[in-house]
């Protein structure tokens, strides 16, 4: 008869336990559930969504999306391309929502609904090892379906989920070609050894000297990536990707809390746990996100920033969330239930709006100003550096976008749709000097709000660092050195912008160029109508409003409106872009100030 599980332990898994993983003491293992609840929280659980119109809320959100999936098939193992990530990712989603929906509801259609889903993902030949992201969100969704649902489960059921669990999730982790994440510093890392631990700590029972050794891999693994947010909780590969990255990692440490009583260290780290307000100061007035680097625009309440709330007993951390709460923006992610777990142990009642600005500097540095955070109409400008090599990063070192009157004036196009890249051969994870990543419109310099000299690329290791801040009713804005992006066509390149009192933005170049003479470009993307007006005025209408571009130099400019992009057949096309800027001749060794000012109105 087959065993269910093995109890072997692979030389390869024994590692030498980090200081994160020194502390864990596993005997404490909480019975089931364990993962991210325990007993107790369901109570508390049902009692936040009674008390709370924005809980109740979301409460129903996720019943009714379990009880849509009341009438669907179970997945099955399709490829997308090399991922089968879009199938975990779902799988994950209905077991999590079904899940929830029976603890909250006592409704066993739920729990047999989750039985079935976690049954027909255990029959898969694999959970594709070799896009590993793939196996670690597989392993998670039957993790918590296991244990949430572990009294409710048939022995039988019970041994199939946890023998898939631990061939098909735990043991790939053993192959370094496919488990490479474990040496990587970026949201892999985060997502994977999420993964792993959850699978680990569900079916610890059964194998725990295997499991043990496991959890300290990953926890040995793990602090790489928490470098990431360094000195002060920003995120390299911006928004789309903290959210996945940041939400994993705190699925993690929750999980280490909840199943043995400790955070691992991992709590203790000070950039970490300043993090989520760097996300709160990426959602702008327009209900959209800063979606600079491989984003997508959509914002909404997002879940895991309420662990951090938990964790340092401040709603304020979720003031921003709330609002979109209460104004029914809330998307059916994957990790929802989370708002429940972690928001019943919070009190809103003294929770405070953020400040108007936010910096962070680091691997890519941000600068953020809001006028306020409760119209639509609040101004948001938002200023980056940063450098092309950065993984998910574009060449857009010292791109702005800005919003005034609800208008997004200034754009980000974000990110470009993967499988379609990788269908066309290209291979756009490369960020080398020379790579084609740079060609694709979406990642390349040509659709950015930058400066370019000589239609040149940037200098994708140089690092773009916020050098000043202000923060004053009157002067409200960044400085931002972009040299090092430059090198080899100016000595230097210094960006500063600036916001007055009545918020109009403008943004001041200083060039010093280099030994050749340049053609310099400065460009800006957007999606409202452009007219030329003047030599040095360019003015934007969208939506019945207008804003001028006007240029001032002691330079010659020529006012541009660009022709529209020609498309290859793989790009998305950017329906109603617009791109405009100023065009210049500057001599070899000239130092200028230029500067670009958008105002409401002009005289």
């Amino acid at each position: 008869m087959k065993k269910y599980l093995l109890t072997i332990i692979s030389v390869a898994l024994f590692v030498s336990v980090s200081a994160f993983a020194q502390d864990v003491d596993y005997s404490k293992l909480a019975p089931h559930p364990r993962l991210l609840i325990n007993k107790g929280d369901i109570a508390a659980m049902r009692a936040f969504r009674d008390r709370s119109e924005n809980a109740q809320y979301v409460n129903d959100m996720i019943v009714n999306e379990a009880t849509r999936f009341l009438s669907t098939s179970s997945a099955v193992r399709k490829l997308e391309g090399r991922r089968l990530l879009q199938v975990s990712g779902e799988v994950l989603k209905r077991v999590f929502y079904l899940s929830y929906a029976y603890v909250m509801t006592d409704d066993v259609r739920y729990a047999e609904r989750a039985e079935r889903e976690m049954l027909a993902a255990s029959e898969f030949i694999d959970w594709n090892p070799s896009h590993f992201l793939d196996v670690s969100e597989m392993t998670m969704a039957l993790a918590i379906g296991y244990d949430w649902l572990y009294h409710f489960l048939s022995e039988e059921s019970r041994n199939k989920i946890a023998t898939a669990i631990y061939e098909k999730g735990l043991r790939p982790s053993e192959n370094d070609k496919h488990a490479w994440f474990f040496k990587a510093d970026h949201n892999w890392n985060q997502v994977c050894n999420a993964g792993m631990i959850y699978g680990a700590l569900a079916i610890m029972d059964r194998s725990p000297e295997y499991c043990q050794a496991l959890i300290e891999k990953c926890l040995k693994s793990n602090p790489i990536a928490q470098k990431c947010y360094e000195p002060d909780g920003g995120y390299p590969e911006g928004a789309g990707y903290w959210d996945y990255g940041t939400s994993f990692e705190v699925m993690l440490v929750a999980a280490l809390q909840s199943a043995l009583g400790t955070d691992a260290g991992i709590a203790s780290q000070k950039s970490f746990m300043q993090t989520a307000s760097y996300m709160t100061y990426m959602a702008t007035p327009s209900g959209k996100s800063y979606n600079f680097a491989d984003s997508g625009s959509a914002m909404s309440c997002i879940s895991s920033k309420y662990w951090f709330a938990r964790q340092l007993n401040d709603a304020s951390i979720v003031a921003v969330d709330e609002l979109f709460v209460k104004n029914k923006k809330v998307l059916n992610v994957r990790l929802l239930p989370t708002y429940m777990v972690f928001g019943s142990a919070l009190d809103f009642s003294k929770s405070q709006l953020p400040d108007n600005t936010w910096v962070n500097h680091g691997e890519t540095p941000v600068f953020v100003y809001r006028s306020g955070w409760e119209s639509s109409d609040d101004t948001y400008f938002a200023i980056k550096g940063g450098r092309a090599s950065t993984n998910h990063a574009h060449m857009d070192v010292g791109s702005f976008i800005y919003e005034r009157d609800g208008i997004r004036w200034a754009i980000d196009l974000g990110s470009h749709n993967y499988h379609v890249l990788e269908e066309a051969g290209l291979d756009h994870g490369n960020t080398k000097q020379e790579s084609v990543r740079w060609d694709i419109f979406r990642t390349g310099p040509e659709s950015h709000n930058i400066l370019m000299f000589n239609g040149h690329r940037h200098n994708v290791k140089g690092l773009a660092e916020i050098v000043k801040t202000f923060a004053t009713p009157r002067r409200k804005g960044a400085v931002v050195d972009l040299s090092a992006a430059f090198e080899g066509d100016a000595k230097e390149v210094i960006r500063t912008a600036e916001l007055d009192k009545n918020d109009d933005l403008t943004i001041t170049d200083h060039i010093e160029c280099g030994e050749t003479p340049s053609v310099v470009e400065w460009r800006m993307a957007t999606n409202a109508e452009a007219q030329i007006v003047a030599p040095n005025t360019i003015m934007l209408r969208q939506d019945g409003k207008t804003l001028y571009l006007k240029f001032k130099g002691k330079v010659k400019a020529e006012a541009k409106i660009w022709p529209d992009h020609k498309y290859r057949e793989y790009e998305i096309v950017d329906k109603n872009l617009r791109r405009v800027g100023f065009v210049m001749q500057l001599k070899a060794n000239q130092t200028v100030d230029i500067e670009v000012s958008m105002l409401s109105e002009i005289d």
